[in-house]
């Protein structure tokens, strides 16, 4: 059980919230759930059932169990590892702004509504004091110090180890479910709501022509479930010998996507109330918005215009991010953590300490001014670029599909599981997903390529510092990756043989 809330507190977080959310409004509405519930059994539950396996048969964090694949390939394991640590260092600034919101939300009136800047000009020009480039402009000390604060709740969260994770994640896992009910339940009751639910819930069929349509659902997939980023593999490997891992994946893949309706259901009858308030379509209330405008722009305007209780209704909002964001950011640190322990056989709590450090230094840039630019910049990349987190999927699905015997792993999955999965999956693992995930590679690079301007040098002459960051960083990943795939740890290092 501690297994399974702790993968669902990994999968289910901020991207649900409003990421999903986002996605829908962007792309037909409900319409957006067929390709993601397609994008769910093609990617998500296969590619899941094929980490959970190969984290539980070797009882190794994503490094180790690939290097027990072939030595040559520890680099693959130790790829997602560098790029989920990217992650987490802008990870913990988003849930600062969260705690931040958090208390803000206990002021009455809220801060957002106390003057006639609405809550867009709040976020950006009074909170985050946005530059709108990528000049940093000198830190924003509320932000530096609740940054500080979730790292050091992380760090004592975790440096007791994964049992002590398991309990924590009882609470941060059930607690934002019944938070979003009530913010579900209570946005229907809501004069409006009418409106949002059908701009949500009718379907725009047209939209499943265009292929964006389908990266997207696919992105999601990946973002939310978090796939190939080494996260799985290392729960996996604390798992027990007789765990059912077939219904797990399962059920985490429902759970998910459950989460993600329940969580539109809430967002879009809020928006529908909060458009008939201001007259004006639906459409045009998150116009221009990120997901992050969603969470921090459109929804806190949203509930500040509600009738009463619009202060209980943010904090509730707010707690529910937070410990939605929190289980994410544990997953990952963890696999960080387990990949260096067993790499070096150091100490757990000496490597969490390092680990904490370096991630709130390097978080620091995201606390400055134009800290939001580079998250943008960076978490574009990671997640929705050419050589980010879809890019890792495929080569996992090509290393363990042609340079492993994959039955062993279907046989390793069927062992417990009530139910089985059959020969499909492993045709799926070695060439639908690569299929599918090599064509949106080539089709995300022929987009870079094809983009105005092209891939380094945009329209008015000025370098494209996305695609130079991106490619810093992917080369960053990879020689990381490879000097730690070759390095051999110290004699104190203890690596155990699993028992096949």
């Amino acid at each position: 059980m501690s297994f399974v809330l702790a993968a669902i507190g990994s999968a289910v977080g901020l991207g649900n919230v409003w990421r999903f959310p986002h996605e829908c409004y962007s792309n037909g509405g409900s319409a957006f759930l067929i390709p993601y519930i397609v994008a769910m059994m093609v990617i998500g539950i296969p590619l899941l059932i094929m980490e959970f396996s190969l984290g539980h048969l070797t009882q190794q964090a994503a490094p180790g169990a690939f290097k027990r694949v072939g030595r040559r390939w520890e680099f693959v394991g130790w790829w997602p590892i560098i790029l989920s640590f990217i992650i987490v260092c802008y990870y913990s600034v988003v849930l600062a702004w969260c705690l931040n919101y958090l208390v803000f939300s206990f002021s009455d009136p809220l801060p957002w509504t106390q003057n006639a800047n609405n809550a867009g000009d709040f976020f950006y020009k009074d909170y985050l004091q946005d530059t709108k480039t990528l000049s940093l402009g000198g830190l924003r000390w509320p932000i530096v110090a609740a940054t500080a604060v979730v790292w050091a709740v992380m760090y004592l969260c975790i440096s007791k180890g994964v049992k002590l994770i398991g309990k924590i994640v009882l609470c941060t896992v059930l607690v934002p479910w019944i938070m979003l009910i009530i913010l579900m339940v209570r946005g229907l009751t809501l004069e409006g709501a009418i409106q949002g639910l059908e701009y949500y819930l009718e379907p725009d069929w047209a939209v499943l022509k265009e292929p964006h349509v389908w990266r997207a659902a696919f992105g999601q997939v990946f973002f939310s479930m978090t796939i190939a980023f080494g996260v799985m593999v290392t729960y996996a490997s604390f798992l027990h010998r007789k765990s059912d891992l077939n219904n797990n994946a399962l059920i985490i893949g429902l759970a998910d996507l459950g989460t993600s309706f329940v969580a539109g259901m809430a967002v879009f009858s809020t928006m529908g109330a909060y458009a008939l308030k201001q007259n004006i379509p639906v459409e045009q209330v998150l116009k221009g918005s990120s997901s992050v405008g969603l969470a921090f722009v459109a929804f806190p305007e949203a509930l500040s215009q509600l009738p009463s209780w619009s202060n209980v209704f943010s904090v509730i909002f707010f707690i529910a991010l937070l410990l939605l964001g929190i289980d994410s950011a544990f997953s990952i640190t963890e696999t960080t953590l387990a990949s260096m322990m067993d790499k070096t056989g150091w100490k757990r709590t000496g490597i969490l300490a390092a680990m904490s450090v370096v991630g709130f230094t390097v978080g620091l840039l995201f606390t400055t001014r134009g800290g939001i630019n580079w998250l943008g910049m960076i978490d574009s990349f990671v997640n929705e670029g050419t050589w980010g987190i879809m890019f890792v999927g495929l080569i996992e699905c090509l290393v363990l599909g042609w340079a492993f015997d994959l039955g062993k792993l279907r046989s390793h999955a069927n062992q417990n599981s009530d139910w089985k999965v059959g020969i499909w999956w492993e045709w799926s693992i070695r060439l639908v997903a690569p299929l599918i995930l090599g064509a949106m590679l080539v089709w995300n690079l022929h987009s870079d390529l094809a983009n105005e301007g092209g891939f380094l040098i945009d329209a008015h002459g000025q370098l494209v510092g996305k695609n130079i960051l991106g490619l810093c960083l992917t080369f960053i990943a990879f020689l990381t990756a490879v000097i730690l795939g070759l390095w051999r740890p110290s004699k104190t290092a203890k690596i155990e043989e699993f028992d096949t």
